[in-house]
This record gives structure tokens, C-alpha cells and sequence, in this order.
């Protein structure tokens, strides 16, 4: 069974050959907004696991990692020496962790062996916002066998954390489906795999059901416990929460097109969300619709990466591993949504009918406390 090593980001544990004020202990403090960055082919950042250990995987999260793929070398420490157990590059699409395989090494060091980057131009600086080292199988891993397409939601996503909101039921009681239900739950028109098999559709109509707090529509997720059975509720100055989302906008409605992908809902009101609104993809604060304006060309089916790190009564808000704005925030209800909440009904929109709606594809999601 897979296990992270513990290295805390407190003594000698973390040390790099080179930094700037992004020091290397920001590399495993847990937060994705801090950073190492080392200038130079053959910069290294390396981990002192404390003791002997299998390790079969290194997990890292890079610094603008949607728009640089890294090129680095991993080694592990022999006594005497250092061997490189894997030679590569990041996906250059993610600013999440991504998974790097070996055969598992007995050793008591772990050093990341920086080559620059390329993407997005190309440069000498090794930046990661994350480090990771484990033991086990990799939870990624498929055995040599090819995985077979997917067919449910649950296959494409980790939903045992969440609730669903569909746009069906009665008026103010829309349908709703907990755990272990959304496991195997999918909805033709609703909530679906795309057809490339690599995500989840949303899709909200304009004359859809909604919730008895909201006149719009909603195909969306809600945090839940980690039963996935009752509804989370955390502070804001207490721990750090973080949600990390790769999605597209893929469809707005006619005449108000507007649709909420994601957001930070509090006890009594939303706290902020990420709204499009045409072409113009804003990040919203309280009621306060145009709170900052992320960027004024978003073009349907863009895909980006958005994150929410929650901590000591702020939330610091990135987009594609830049962060846009930090908004303050004392609440103690909180808790994160997904999908499409589309911002238009029968009132505001026309035709009403299901061939209206806001859609948006979600491809990874990930949610830390």
C-alpha cells in the first residue's frame, strides 16, 4: 500500500545547492503557493528522509506547471554516491502533482536534479511548489495493463468527498445524490463523461430546477465529510484548505451568458467564485460580481488550472499557477462547489428549454485540509 514519507520543512531535512528568497523548505510545507526556485542546469533540491526507506514513486507539483514541463533527473542515495532512478519531464499541463515511477530503491536521501524547463520558452530555473516522496504501489499505477475507457464519472474523478446538485426534482428540492450512490451514478444530459473519456461534463439548462436559496440552475458538486455522507464545514483562520480544479468552460446560455465553474461557498451567502461572463472569466468576492478580472478573452473550451488555498483568514486565488488575488475572509461554514452553476433562467433567457444551458468539463479535481 502506498505511503508518503513524512519531511517536515523544519531543521536540515530540506536543503537545495542553490535558491533565491524561495527557499527550499517551501517545497514540502503543503502549501501550493509557496515555492523552491534554483537557478541552473544541475541545480538540486534534496530531501534527507531521517531512516531507510522502499521508495517506489516521487510525487511533484511545478510552478507554472501548465504552461513548463521540467526537465529533471531524480536520484536516490546509495551511501557513496548518487543513481539516477528516473529521467524526465513533467506533463507541462498541470500545476498539481504528478506521479514519477521507478523500481522501488532502498535509500535514505531523495534529491530532485533540476534541468531547467521548456513549454512555455525555455529558461535554467527549477521551481517546484511540491515534493513528494513515497513508498508502496502508486495509486497511478496500472500494472502494465492499458486501463480500460471510462465510463462513470467516479472513473475520471475522486467523488468519495462529494455531494451532487442536479437541475431535476421539484422546484426549491432539486435531486440530490450522496455517497455511495454518486459512485456509480451518471446522468445522460447532466453529468456524464465527455466523450474524449478524460473528464466530466456539467450541464445546467435554463429551466432547470433550483435549489430553494438561488433562482438559477446547478449541476454541481458540494464538499461533503470525508464519509461522503454529511456536509463540511470549515473556518477559514483554522488549518489550510485547498482546492485545486483543471476545467473548461464549454457552453454558455443566450442573452445572459453566465456560468459559475467553481467557487467558496460560506454558511449564509457565496464567498467567491470564478464567473464567465461572455468572454470576460472574473473572480467574484461576496456579492461584488466584478472583483477582479482574470482575463477579458477567454475562449470556450480554454482549459485551465484555477486554485483555492484557504489560510489564517485569507484565500489566495491562482490561475494556471499565477496568483490573481487574495481576498479575506473570517468564516467558519465554509466549503467548496464544482460544475456548472449556470447563471440564467426562463426569466433572463430565451428559448427556455434544455437546448439552452451552461456547461463546463472538469478533468482533475483535488481537495486538501
Amino acid at each position: 500500500q502506498a505511503a508518503a514519507v513524512e519531511v517536515t520543512p523544519d531543521g536540515s531535512a530540506v536543503t537545495a545547492s542553490t535558491s533565491d528568497e524561495n527557499e527550499p523548505a517551501n517545497a514540502v510545507d503543503g502549501d501550493f503557493g509557496t515555492r523552491w526556485s534554483g537557478e541552473g542546469d544541475g541545480a538540486w533540491l534534496e530531501l534527507d528522509l531521517g531512516s531507510e526507506e522502499t521508495v517506489s514513486h516521487v510525487k511533484l507539483a511545478v510552478h507554472q506547471g501548465t504552461s513548463r514541463q521540467n526537465v529533471f533527473e531524480l536520484q536516490s542515495w546509495d551511501g557513496s554516491g548518487w543513481d539516477t532512478v528516473y529521467d524526465g519531464e513533467t506533463s507541462g499541463t498541470s500545476n498539481s502533482l504528478e506521479t514519477f515511477e521507478f523500481d522501488p530503491v532502498e535509500t535514505s536521501k531523495i534529491r530532485y536534479l533540476g534541468h531547467g524547463y521548456e513549454g512555455d520558452g525555455e529558461g535554467d530555473w527549477n521551481s517546484l511548489t511540491e515534493i513528494e516522496v513515497w513508498t508502496g504501489e502508486s495509486d497511478d499505477d496500472d500494472g502494465g495493463e492499458p486501463q480500460p475507457p471510462a465510463e462513470l464519472p467516479s472513473d475520471v474523478l475522486d467523488l468519495s468527498n462529494w455531494k451532487l446538485t442536479l437541475p431535476t426534482g421539484d422546484e426549491g428540492d432539486p435531486t440530490e445524490i450522496f455517497q455511495p450512490d454518486l459512485e456509480d451514478y451518471s446522468h445522460d444530459e447532466y453529468f456524464r463523461v465527455t466523450d474524449s473519456g478524460d473528464g466530466v461534463r456539467f450541464r445546467s439548462p435554463v429551466d432547470g430546477v433550483t435549489t430553494g436559496g438561488s433562482s438559477y440552475p446547478r449541476s454541481e458538486l458540494r464538499e461533503m465529510e470525508s464519509d461522503g455522507e454529511d456536509e463540511i464545514a470549515w473556518s477559514s483562520t483554522s488549518g489550510t484548505h485547498t482546492m485545486t480544479v483543471r476545467e473548461a468552460f464549454t457552453h454558455l446560455p443566450e442573452d445572459k451568458p453566465e456560468v459559475v465553474g467553481a467557487q467558496i461557498h460560506g454558511g449564509d451567502d457565496d464567498v467567491t467564485a470564478l464567473r464567465l461572463v461572455g468572454e470576460e472569466l472574473w473572480i467574484t468576492e461576496d456579492d461584488t460580481v466584478e472583483h477582479h478580472l482574470v482575463t477579458d478573452n477567454y475562449q470556450l473550451g480554454d482549459v485551465f488550472e484555477l486554485q483555492y488555498v484557504v489560510s489564517d483568514g485569507e484565500i489566495d486565488i491562482y490561475y494556471n499557477g499565477e496568483l490573481e488575488t487574495t481576498i479575506e475572509n473570517s468564516g467558519d461554514g465554509n466549503y467548496f462547489k464544482a460544475g456548472a452553476y449556470t447563471q440564467a433562467n426562463c426569466d433572463r433567457s430565451s428559448p427556455c428549454s434544455g437546448d439552452n444551458y451552461g456547461e463546463v468539463e472538469i478533468y482533475d479535481l483535488n481537495v486538501t485540509h
